[in-house]
């Protein structure tokens, strides 16, 4: 009986964390600029401790923001500067075409041309 009981909760366990990681993968919003020639996509971040605060509707997760041209190649990623982390609620997209810059948060940018992430 106890076996039975310990097979039961591992494979709860392990159903419990393959839901975490299929979810921790999802894509929450994307933005495409104006042109039609960028996209940016922000996607949970892969993190296992990642929490949010109490009674925020879960809007204070660490994300990841992409950047891709039109043909699907990525361009850059906030991961690839560890200084530019950002949460969800903090994302704010905003095209600057004329100096080949994405802005997806206050002093955090993706160069649409190098994909350098600066902040």
């Amino acid at each position: 009986m106890k076996k039975a009981i310990y097979v039961i909760l591992a494979i709860i366990l392990l159903a419990g964390i393959g839901i975490y990681f299929y979810d921790a993968s999802k894509v929450l919003e994307t933005h495409k600029s104006p042109d039609g020639d960028y996209v940016i996509i922000v996607k949970r971040e892969n993190s296992f401790f990642a929490t949010t605060m109490p009674g925020d509707g879960g809007t204070s997760i660490p994300v990841e923001v992409i950047l891709k041209n039109t043909n699907g190649k990525v361009i850059g990623t906030s991961s690839s500067n560890k200084n530019c982390g950002v949460l969800w609620f903090s994302i704010e997209i905003n095209w600057d075409l004329e100096n080949h810059e994405v802005w997806y948060g206050r002093g955090k940018t993706i160069n649409l041309k190098t994909g350098e992430v600066s902040c």
